[in-house]
C-alpha cells in the first residue's frame, strides 16, 4: 500500500510522488503474512476410518484362548545312577511315600472321610486357621487330577472356604496357586466384582513377588493362565477386565497371549467412561512396558490393537501424561523407525504392518497436540522419522492423513517449522502428496496449512517451494478444482466448510510465499527472456480465481475466504507495476479488480474495509484507477472512512488519499468532501500516538495545498500542532538513550519529521506572506 512519502520543499509531479512513495514503502509493514485457523479434526474414538475395506475389525468376540502346546523333546533316557552317594535316606523315604500314594490313588481304594471329620474341620477355631498348612488336595484340584465324585467335591469346597477365610483375614504373603484356588472357588458361585478384583490384585502382587515373568515355572504359569482366561470368558465387567489385565501384564505374556491382552485393552479403552479405571491402576504403565517387548514384524496383530488402545487412551491428557512418563514416545518412534527400515528393505510388506502404522501415527497425532513433548520429539529425530514414513508410505491414504495431521499441528511451533525445513531436504515430497490426493480435502487442507505456517517466517522455505518444479501450477489447479466444487455445492455431496477451508489454505500459501520480495516480484512480472509466458499465465489464472471469489462470495457468509482473497491482492499488487495499463497481469486487469473492490468499500465489515483500502493503496498508483474511483464516488467512500476512529482503517485510507490527491481534480473533490478538516482533527487527536498515520496525513495535506496560495482551514491550528509534533527534545529528550522502545519509536518519528517539516515551512511562509500583505 502506497502510504509513506518523502518530499522536497518544492512541489513534485504526480509521477515523482508515486515513484517515491513506492520506493519508500517498507514491505514488512504493508506486505503481511496471512493467518488462519487450524483445520478441524474430530476427537472420536474410532479404530479405523471407512476408506479401506480390508482393515481389522473393531468389534470382536474373545474366545477361550487355547494354551500353547508344550514342546516335547525326544531324547535318550539316561541310565539310572548306581552310585549310593546320590541316594540319601530322605530321598529313599520320599520315593517310598510317592509309591504308597500312587498305589492307593485308585477310586476303589480312596479313603473315605467320615461325616465327623468334616464336622470337626468345620469347627476349627479362627486362631488355628492361620496355622493350617496348604491342603494337598488343592494342588490336586488345580492340576485336575482328583476324582469328580460328590463327596470329594464337598470336601474340597470346604477346604477352599477355609483357605479363602485365611487369605482374607490375614494379610500374609501367599503363593500364586493358593490365590488361584480361591479365584476358582469364587468362580463357581455368584461372586462380587469387588471381591474378585481384590483377589486379582493379590495375585498380581504375588506374581511380581515371585518374579514369574522371569522364572521359568511353566506349570504354574499355565495354571494361572487357565484360570484367568476362564474368568475372561465368564464375566464382561470392565472393572474386572482391568484387574485381569493387571495379572496378565505382570506376567509379561507374549505371543498369542499378548494379542489377547491388547484386544482386552482395546475393548476397555473404547469407552471414555473407563478412563478412570486406568487412572486408578498402573495397568497403562505395565502395558507400555509390555509393548516394548513386541516388534511390528513379529507381533503386528498385537500392536494393531495395542496402539489402537493407546490412541484412545492418549485422548485423555492425564493418561497421555502417564504413558509419556513411562517412555511411550520413545517406544513409538522406535517402532516407527523399525517399520521404515522394513519398508526400505522390502517393497512389499504384510498388510498388518500398515495397520500397525495407522494406529501408531494416530497415537502420535494425539501426543503432538501437547507442546511439552516437542523437545523430546525433536531431540530424538522424531520429526525426521515421521517425514520419512510419509515418503515411504505415501500410497496408504489413511497413514498419509494421520501424518498430515501431525505436520499440521507441529507447524504451529516455530522450532518445529525449522526442523521440518531441515529434514524435508526436498519439499517435493509434500507436493507429490498433494498431486497424488488432489481430491482428498482432509489431506490437502492440512498439507497446505502446514506449508502456510512454514512460509510465514522461513525465507529459505519460500525459495524452496517457489523453485520446486510446477509448484505454482499445482496450487492453482487445486484452487480451480475446489472453487468449482464450492460453486457447484448444490449438486455435489461434499463437506462445504472443508472445501472453503481448502481454498483459504491454498491462497494463504501463495500469500505467504509472496512476502519474499524477489518471489512477489516474479509472480507479477511481465514476460521476458528470463520470465516465460506460462508464468504470466499463472498469475492471470490466480487473479481470475480471486476475482471469482470476490464476485460470487459474500463477506457476511464467507468472511475468511473473502479476506484471504483481499490479502492476496494486496501482496501481489504491491509488487505490480501499475503505471502502465498494458504492463503485466495486474495492469491488464486493474479495472476488473477495481470494480470488484468498489462493491466492498461500503461494507459494514471492519476487517473487509481495511483490506480493501490496503489494496486500493497499491492500485491507486494507476491514473486509470484514480479516475474510476472519482467517477464512481469511491473517493467519497474513502474520505468518509476518516470518521471511523479506527487507527488501522485510518492508516489504510490515508495511504489511498496520498495517491488520490496527487491529481488536481481529486484534490478539489477531497476538499469538497470536507477531507481537510477531518485530517486536521485526526492529526491533533492522535498525532503522537501513531507517527505513520501522522506522516500520511501530512503528505496528503502537502499534496492538496502545496500548489495553492491558500490553506483551506485554520493554518495556525495546523502550524501549532506540527510545532509540537516536531519538537524532538520535548518528545524524547534523555529517554532516547535509555529506552529501546523509544529508539524504535524515534525511527518512525524521523520519517514523520521529514514530511512534516516541509509542510511546516510551507505554512510558515504562507502566514508570513499574509502578514506582509496586511502591513502593506
Amino acid at each position: 500500500m502506497s502510504n509513506k512519502v518523502y518530499v522536497a520543499k518544492l512541489p513534485k509531479t504526480s509521477s515523482e510522488i508515486i515513484s517515491e512513495a513506492k520506493a519508500a514503502l517498507n514491505p514488512s509493514l504493508f506486505v503481511k503474512p496471512l493467518t488462519t485457523n487450524r483445520p478441524f479434526t474430530p476427537r472420536e474414538r474410532v479404530f479405523f476410518c471407512h476408506r479401506r475395506t480390508n482393515r481389522p475389525p473393531s468389534a470382536f468376540k474373545l474366545q477361550q484362548v487355547q494354551l500353547q502346546e508344550k514342546k516335547t523333546t525326544s531324547c535318550t533316557k539316561l541310565p539310572a545312577l548306581n552310585n549310593t552317594k546320590y541316594s540319601t535316606a530322605s530321598n529313599l523315604d520320599y520315593k517310598k511315600e510317592i509309591k504308597r500314594q500312587t498305589q492307593s490313588s485308585s477310586p476303589s481304594t480312596t479313603r473315605r472321610r467320615s461325616n465327623s471329620d468334616v464336622a470337626n474341620n468345620a469347627n476349627i477355631s479362627r486362631k488355628k486357621i492361620s496355622s493350617l498348612s496348604f491342603p494337598l488336595s488343592i494342588d490336586t484340584l488345580l492340576k485336575n487330577h482328583y476324582e469328580q465324585n460328590e463327596y470329594d467335591h464337598e470336601y474340597m469346597s470346604h477346604e477352599n472356604e477355609i483357605n479363602e477365610a485365611r487369605a482374607l483375614c490375614f494379610d500374609v504373603h501367599t503363593d500364586c496357586l493358593w490365590i488361584v484356588s480361591l479365584i476358582e472357588t469364587k468362580m463357581k458361585k455368584n461372586f462380587e466384582t469387588s471381591e474378585m478384583c481384590s483377589l486379582l490384585n493379590k495375585l498380581a502382587m504375588a506374581i511380581k513377588r515371585e518374579n514369574l515373568s522371569v522364572i521359568r515355572d511353566e506349570n504354574k504359569k499355565e495354571t494361572i493362565l487357565k484360570t484367568v482366561f476362564k474368568l475372561v470368558n465368564t464375566s464382561s465387567d470392565d472393572e474386572l477386565t482391568v484387574h485381569i489385565l493387571l495379572v496378565l501384564l505382570q506376567m509379561q505374556v507374549t505371543g498369542k497371549y499378548l494379542a489377547t491382552v491388547c484386544k482386552l485393552m482395546f475393548k476397555i479403552s473404547r469407552l471414555d467412561k473407563n478412563d478412570n479405571l486406568f487412572l486408578k491402576t498402573n495397568v497403562l504403565s505395565l502395558f507400555v512396558d509390555i509393548l516394548g517387548l513386541a516388534t511390528p514384524h513379529e507381533d503386528s496383530d498385537s500392536l494393531i490393537y495395542g496402539y489402537g488402545a493407546l490412541k484412545f487412551l492418549t485422548m485423555n491428557p492425564d493418561l497421555m501424561e502417564r504413558a509419556m512418563n513411562n517412555g511411550c514416545l520413545s517406544l513409538m518412534l522406535l517402532h516407527l523407525k523399525m517399520i521404515n527400515l522394513e519398508r526400505t528393505e522390502r517393497q512389499i510388506l504384510p498388510e498388518t504392518i500398515n495397520h500397525v502404522l495407522y494406529q501408531l501415527t494416530g497415537t502420535l497425532r494425539n501426543v503432538v497436540n501437547d507442546r511439552k513433548f516437542y523437545v523430546e520429539l525433536l531431540s530424538s529425530g522424531g520429526l525426521v522419522t515421521i517425514y520419512r514414513a510419509l515418503e515411504l508410505f505415501s500410497g496408504d491414504i489413511d497413514v498419509v492423513t494421520n501424518i498430515s495431521r501431525i505436520l499440521s499441528i507441529m507447524s504451529t511451533d516455530g522450532k518445529c517449522c525449522e526442523a521440518l525445513v531441515e529434514c524435508w531436504s526436498n519439499v517435493s515430497v509434500l507436493m507429490s502428496i498433494i498431486d497424488k490426493y488432489p481430491g482428498q480435502e482432509e489431506i490437502v487442507v492440512r498439507i497446505t496449512y502446514a506449508l502456510g505456517n512454514i512460509l510465514t517466517n522461513n525465507e529459505n522455505a519460500r525459495h524452496q517451494l517457489y523453485d520446486t518444479h510446477c509448484s505454482m501450477g499445482t496450487f492453482l489447479n487445486l484452487m480451480q478444482l475446489y472453487l468449482e466444487k464450492d460453486l457447484n455445492n448444490i449438486s455435489c455431496d461434499i463437506k462445504f466448510n472443508i472445501v472453503e477451508d481448502v481454498l483459504i489454505k491454498i491462497i494463504r500459501v501463495i500469500v505467504n510465499m509472496s512476502i519474499q520480495p524477489e518471489i512477489g516480484a516474479n509472480l507479477v512480472k511481465v514476460a521476458d527472456d528470463y520470465h516465460p509466458v506460462h508464468k504470466v499465465k499463472e498469475c492471470e489464472q490466480f487473479l481470475d480465481s480471486l476475482l471469482t471469489i470476490l464476485r460470487r462470495k459474500s463477506i457476511d457468509e464467507n468472511e475468511e475466504l473473502v479476506l484471504a482473497a483481499l490479502a492476496a491482492l494486496n501482496n501481489l499488487s504491491y509488487y505490480a507495476d501499475m503505471s502502465n495499463p498494458n504492463c503485466g497481469p495486474f495492469g491488464a486487469r486493474q479495472l476488473d479488480i477495481t470494480q470488484a473492490l468498489s462493491l466492498l468499500l461500503t461494507t459494514r465489515n471492519h476487517f473487509c474495509k481495511v483490506e480493501v483500502a490496503r489494496v486500493f493503496g497499491n492500485l491507486t498508483r494507476s491514473a486509470t484507477v484514480r479516475e474510476y474511483l472519482l467517477e464512481t464516488s469511491g473517493l467519497l467512500a474513502v474520505t468518509n472512512c476518516l470518521d471511523s476512529g479506527d487507527v488501522e482503517l485510518l492508516v489504510a485510507c490515508c495511504g489511498v488519499l496520498v495517491n488520490m490527491t496527487s491529481d488536481e481534480k481529486n484534490r478539489e473533490a477531497f476538499k469538497n468532501y470536507n477531507g481537510i478538516s477531518k485530517m486536521i482533527n485526526i492529526l491533533r487527536s492522535s498525532g503522537e500516538r501513531n507517527w505513520i498515520l501522522s506522516s500520511l496525513i501530512c503528505q496528503t495535506l502537502w499534496n492538496v495545498c502545496s500548489d495553492s496560495d491558500s490553506f483551506p482551514g485554520e493554518p495556525m491550528t495546523v502550524l501549532d500542532t506540527l510545532v509540537k509534533l516536531t519538537d524532538e527534545e520535548q518528545l524524547f529528550g534523555e529517554l532516547l538513550s535509555l529506552n529501546e522502545e523509544k529508539v524504535a519509536e524515534y525511527k518512525q518519528w524521523e520519517d514523520f519529521a521529514s514530511v512534516a517539516t516541509n509542510l511546516l515551512e510551507w505554512l510558515d511562509e504562507l502566514l508570513e506572506g499574509r502578514f506582509e500583505n496586511i502591513e502593506q
